[in-house]
């Protein structure tokens, strides 16, 4: 029953993703939020944890990227219209990258092309 419950939550959460998002889901600890988004939970997960500084570190992604997207998703001026805009910028090597560095960091990924 529980399994069933988690498996539905995470389709409604990935679903509601696909219409505010094209960016991933990253998911630990069993709760999940896609990259660039603005509620708090998420940047307690991602940024007051430290795990997305690591995660970013984890990459070889250019540092101005590195830096941009921590500071969309973490800095006072957070923006997940900024965070998608660079994440559409980004090949399909940094993006691939990028979600490799979360699952190598703990997270799992689910991908949806929206």
């Amino acid at each position: 029953m529980k399994n069933a419950r988690i498996a539905i939550i995470g389709l409604i959460m990935l679903l509601g993703a696909c219409g505010s998002s094209s960016t991933f889901v990253a998911s630990k600890d069993g709760r999940g939020y896609y990259l660039g988004n603005s509620k708090s939970a998420a940047y307690e997960m991602f940024c007051q944890s430290g795990d997305l500084k690591k995660i970013l570190a984890d990459t070889s992604l250019a540092q101005e990227m590195r830096e941009e997207l921590y500071q969309y998703n973490c800095g006072a001026d957070r923006s997940n219209d900024k965070v998608r805009k660079l994440y559409a910028s980004m090949t399909a090597d940094q993006r691939k990258d990028l979600r490799r560095a979360f699952k190598r960091n703990g997270y799992d990924v689910n991908y949806i092309q929206c």
